[in-house]
């Protein structure tokens, strides 16, 4: 509050400009909640901290408030990205290792602000846009050496102050470089400031996963994965089954997917992506769905995180577990069912020689219109929740338990359900004005489409995300209450 109410004096008193006040800020605020673990010992509290900065800020930014801190001259929510990527690092380092949040934070601190000083001061030519952010060249260089510099000597300087084992130089160095290296995927690949989110959780994962590799002695197979991802990431993005921005965000998915569950996250990801990929191809080859649905068979980052995002979560907290909580991965095979049961529903669905029925209505609906369901479709849902559960069995990834084994695929399923209903009652629908087909694009036949029902902000891709959170709950909510 105090380093809030300077940049307000300096900016309204010393006219400072408004970007020169906001990086004040956004430094100092960085430096001092570093400096947390030294002052607050229960981790509760801080989080409540964070919670509140959270509500605050985004209070502050709707109502054009503390303009110190929020003015850019673009539209950003990075100040209420800052507290929330704050409250996730206390979450799931305080009692793991609290170095990796302090460095993460002052990554944020400082090279995010590097990022942002460089990219400012060169000229159009040197910039490019991964998915929405304008990001340069010369920033993202900048980004790479200061976070390079900061884990370099900021790591072994609290690893000290918290009486930690130094590492070995080398490793040090090593995982300065691979930390800077996601950090700065994670940084480019951002919208409307959400960078200060995706770049320490990038940072703080990316040297935990390095040090647990470390002390596995699977820096190797690690490194493997790296490759792996690199090459899905770009591949996918040659084939065109995802656009650019999707294809640095499948990169930073199978890092840590991948890279923090090995072959029991990647086997059924990849079964997914793969399969899902080949029909989403057939049947727009042989379909017109896509007068319908806001996207085609091009995945983007967002369509990537709105099915994977929940079972990446679910994977990172197995992970973190340490692999000492089993209904943790169960949960993760559900929910990746789920994506898949909604997503083989839409493209064998599209298969169907007759009009499949609105959920809610049973009334007939165009094909691939949210919500329409269909006999064919609904089994190919069933099929596909029950291949990615198959391949767990088959592999001994999962002990076969008969109960067990139904329940995740039942759990899947359901999740497409609730995919479907809420795709059918509160999922934004639109009109086009010109050519008066129903759609749930923003724009269409070159034109601004008409709102005509739902929340006019929640698209697929976020019922895709409540589809896929639904069938991991469902699970955990069986599993705990009857099995």
């Amino acid at each position: 509050m105090v380093f809030i109410g300077l940049a307000e004096i300096a900016r309204k008193v010393f006219k400072l400009s408004p970007e020169l006040s906001r990086k004040f800020v956004h430094v100092m605020v960085g430096i001092l909640v570093s400096l947390a673990p030294f002052f607050l010992h229960a981790s509760t509290p801080v989080i409540v901290l964070g919670v509140i900065f959270t509500i605050l800020n985004y209070t502050a930014l709707k109502q054009d408030s503390l303009k110190g801190m929020h003015t850019t001259e673009r539209v950003s929510f990075g100040t209420v990205y800052f507290p929330i990527a704050f409250t996730l690092l206390v979450i799931m380092f305080w009692e793991r290792n609290i170095v990796l949040f302090v460095v993460s934070m002052l990554i944020l601190a400082f090279s995010d602000t590097a990022a942002t000083v460089v990219g400012e001061r060169i000229n159009s030519k040197h910039k490019f846009i991964l998915w929405h952010d304008k990001k340069s060249w010369p920033g993202s260089i900048a980004f790479f050496v200061m976070t390079f510099i900061v884990v370099l000597f900021a790591f072994p300087v609290y690893s000290g102050l918290m009486n930690n084992h130094p590492l070995p130089f080398i490793h040090l160095v090593t995982m300065a470089i691979f930390t800077a290296f996601l950090a700065t995927v994670g940084e480019a690949v951002s919208k409307r400031g959400s960078d200060n989110l995706t770049l320490t959780l990038t940072a703080a994962l990316g040297m935990d996963l390095y040090l647990s590799s470390m002390q596995a002695e699977t820096l190797a197979a690690m490194g493997g994965w790296v490759v792996f991802s690199i090459i899905l990431g770009f591949g996918a993005f040659k084939l065109k089954s995802l656009s650019v921005s999707g294809g640095f965000g499948a990169f930073l998915l199978g890092v840590f997917m991948f890279g923090m569950g090995s072959w029991h996250t990647m086997l059924p990801l990849i079964a997914f992506f793969v399969l899902s990929s080949i029909l989403s191809k057939i049947a727009d080859r042989q379909s017109k769905k896509d007068i319908i649905s806001s996207k085609g068979s091009q995945r983007d980052i967002v369509q990537v995180y709105a099915n994977g995002g929940i079972p990446l979560i679910f994977s990172i907290a197995w992970y973190l577990s340490n692999y000492s909580i089993d209904w943790l991965y169960w949960a993760f095979l559900a929910s990746l069912a789920s994506a898949t049961a909604d997503t083989w529903e839409t493209e064998i669905g599209s298969f169907s020689k007759t009009l499949p029925l609105n959920i809610l209505s049973w009334k007939r609906v165009p094909k691939g219109y949210s919500g329409g369901i269909s006999l064919l479709g609904t089994s190919g849902g069933i099929l596909g929740a029950a291949i990615i559960v198959s391949i767990a069995v088959l592999m001994g990834f999962i002990e076969w338990n008969l109960m067990l084994v139904l329940l995740i695929i039942i759990a899947g399923f359901l999740g497409s359900v609730i995919d479907s209903i809420l795709g059918a009652s509160i999922q934004a629908k639109f009109e086009c004005e010109v050519c008066g087909k129903n759609t749930e694009r923003v724009n269409h036949c070159h034109e601004e489409t008409k709102h005509v029902s739902g929340i006019l902000w929640l698209d697929n891709d976020w019922v895709n995300v409540a589809g896929s959170l639904s069938g991991g709950l469902i699970f955990i909510a069986v599993y705990f209450l009857f099995l």
